[in-house]
């Protein structure tokens, strides 16, 4: 050979090298790539879709499939880039077994392989030839298979890369059924949780009832004892008045006689406060303002003989001006609020700063308080009684409500039934008792019902003639049919025209049809659109459409978001008369600019 036949043959090996060394480059980022995905895919469905996409282009496949061996132990597609695939059942035989041994298959012509034939029509016309390779893990035989329309496409050069690629989709399926195994498992562990919390409510539940029943035993004990107490105490109260009609009574005999009398008076009140907590608070109720009720016990006699035997206690007020009314029994709710201000005092006496707060508010409940696992969703006037003392134990914060359950000497500062009345008012009352304590004081809350039907004369430095309309209509929008009416009803009284809508829905369709100068929109509304969402089609038939956003939450980023968009002020429920019409006015002032 010479030298210039030397040199071709050195050319040609040079080129081979060369088309060798870009085959392998390519297969190795190829698997480099594979190995990315495997990284950073979660999705099981996903992860071998983008499997797909990398190995797609050096197998030169038209579409692909995983299948999974059954118990039966047939082959179901797991995973396919064609929903063609997905109804098909795979029974291994000649050609499929050497593929499970291990030995990838590259069929040239697929009407020439039982496992085919078996197939549906549409599946062999869309398939002519198709690429086999074994993924097995060490939990389950899975096949990888590659199809083309074309007949003979495959040949051993796929086939070479078809036990490179294997790895790879068997190190995506070891990753998919790892990743399963742990979803099962966090499945198992949340499902363990949710056990467990129902257990733990499940317990709380049977600590209520057993303490609701215990509450009720000691009433009926209560009842039962002031009723004989009564029977004794007639006699005690009414023979001593008796005898001190006698202008003859020695002046030692007559101190004697009115000592008698004020003890079995006192007496008298400890029997009212049991009969309280064996019959509860039921009397004839009628409307209320927290407010006065205040006011007036803090002019009271029982007041005044609190602040001569406790030194030194300042009591603040913070008194809501548009507090809302309730429906109940001044004498009961009276009793519950000096029966707090009496605990407070005497919390606070070791103290030198000795501060106690009696504070009003109106409050939107719709989520549980305290202890209670639900409320009723509404309106609340709520009374709370702060005092800066060193607070209560978590121990006795479980039995404070108790009747007779005290840590005072008995008879000395109380009966141990100060807070029971106080729990029994509560319940009376169709309202919640919540208590909050720390090292830094103690307060209790107590959540009234508010009333709607009467409303007392607000006194907010502003004149009901401020806050008329003149006849314009207003669109209430709420998903809660009291929160509909409480609105048009305080409309109606400002003058204005109402008009009501359930849902973000039937305000469009009502828009569409009908004009309104302002709407009045609920935040929170559920099911269907929220407030926000509403507003957004709303201004795309009415733009520049008047709003007045209003929520039992606080300011929101989907409320600031509204506003953004054109809506006018934010109002927090409960709705007053007075800042209803403040925020109206307000609507169509800003409008008006």
């Amino acid at each position: 050979m010479d030298t210039s036949e030397e040199l071709r043959e050195a050319l040609l090996d040079l080129e081979e090298a060369r088309k060798k060394e870009k085959i392998h480059r390519q297969m190795a980022e190829v698997l480099l790539e594979g190995l990315r995905v495997l990284v950073v895919s979660q999705d099981p469905h996903e992860l071998f879709s983008r499997i797909f996409e990398v190995m797609k282009k050096p197998l030169d496949f038209e579409a692909a499939f995983v299948l999974l061996e059954n118990k039966e132990g047939l082959f179901i597609p797991m995973i396919a880039s064609s929903n063609l695939f997905y109804q098909t059942v795979w029974k291994p035989k000649a050609m499929l077994k050497r593929v499970i041994q291990g030995q990838p298959v590259a069929v040239f012509d697929t009407d020439l392989v039982e496992e085919w034939n078996d197939q549906p029509e549409k599946i062999r016309n869309a398939v002519r030839s198709a690429l086999h390779f074994s993924i097995h893990t060490s939990g389950r035989n899975a096949i990888m298979v590659c199809t083309h329309p074309n007949h003979a496409h495959f040949s051993k050069h796929h086939v070479m890369l078809a036990r490179r690629f294997s790895i790879l989709a068997a190190q995506a399926l070891q990753k998919m059924e790892a990743e399963q195994r742990v979803a099962a498992l966090e499945q198992r562990l949340d499902s363990e949780a949710r056990i467990a919390e129902m257990n733990r409510r499940l317990a709380e539940n049977e600590r209520k009832l057993a303490s609701a029943r215990k509450m009720e035993a000691v009433g009926l004990l209560a009842g039962g004892v002031a009723h004989d107490l009564n029977n004794i105490l007639s006699g005690i109260v009414t023979y001593p008045e008796l005898l001190l009609m006698d202008e003859k009574l020695l002046p030692e005999h007559k101190r004697a006689i009115q000592t008698i009398r004020e003890s079995g008076l006192r007496a008298v009140a400890v029997v009212e406060d049991l009969l309280t907590v064996a019959r509860g608070a039921a009397s004839l109720s009628e409307p209320l303002n927290l407010n006065k009720i205040i006011n007036s016990y803090l002019i009271s006699p029982e007041y005044q003989r609190l602040s001569q035997i406790t030194s030194r206690v300042t009591v603040k007020t913070q008194l809501a001006n548009d507090l809302l009314n309730i429906s109940g029994s001044n004498i009961h709710i009276s009793k519950a609020l000096m029966n707090l201000v009496h605990n407070a005092a005497e919390a606070v006496q070791e103290f030198p700063e000795k501060c106690i707060v009696v504070k009003t508010a109106n409050q939107y409940l719709d989520t549980p308080i305290g202890n209670y696992s639900e409320v009723r969703e509404g309106e609340y006037a709520v009374l709370s009684v702060r005092d800066n003392g060193s607070g209560i134990s978590p121990a006795d914060l479980e039995r404070i409500f108790e009747p007779f359950y005290t840590k005072k000497a008995m008879g000395r500062s109380g009966t141990g039934l100060g807070l029971a009345i106080v729990w029994n008012v509560m319940k009376d009352h169709g309202g919640y008792v919540d208590v909050k304590s720390d090292e830094n004081g103690t307060e209790f809350r107590l959540y009234f019902p508010s009333l709607r039907n009467i409303l007392l004369e607000e006194k907010t430095g502003h004149r009901l003639e401020e806050f008329l309309g003149q006849g314009e209509t207003v669109l209430v929008v709420d998903d809660l049919e009291d929160q509909r009416n409480i609105a048009c009803a305080i409309l109606t009284k400002l003058g204005y025209k109402a008009a009501s809508a359930p849902s973000g829905e039937m305000a469009l369709e009502y828009l569409k049809k009908n004009s309104a100068d302002i709407i009045i929109l609920d935040m929170i509304m559920d099911p269907g659109m929220n407030g926000l969402e509403t507003y957004r089609k709303v201004i795309e038939i009415r733009p520049g459409q008047k709003a007045i956003i209003a929520s039992g939450y606080s300011m929101s980023e989907d409320v600031a978001a509204a506003q953004n968009l054109g809506a006018g002020p934010f109002i927090k429920k409960p709705y007053t008369l007075a800042r209803l019409g403040q925020a109206l006015k307000a609507a169509s002032t800003a409008a008006g600019n």
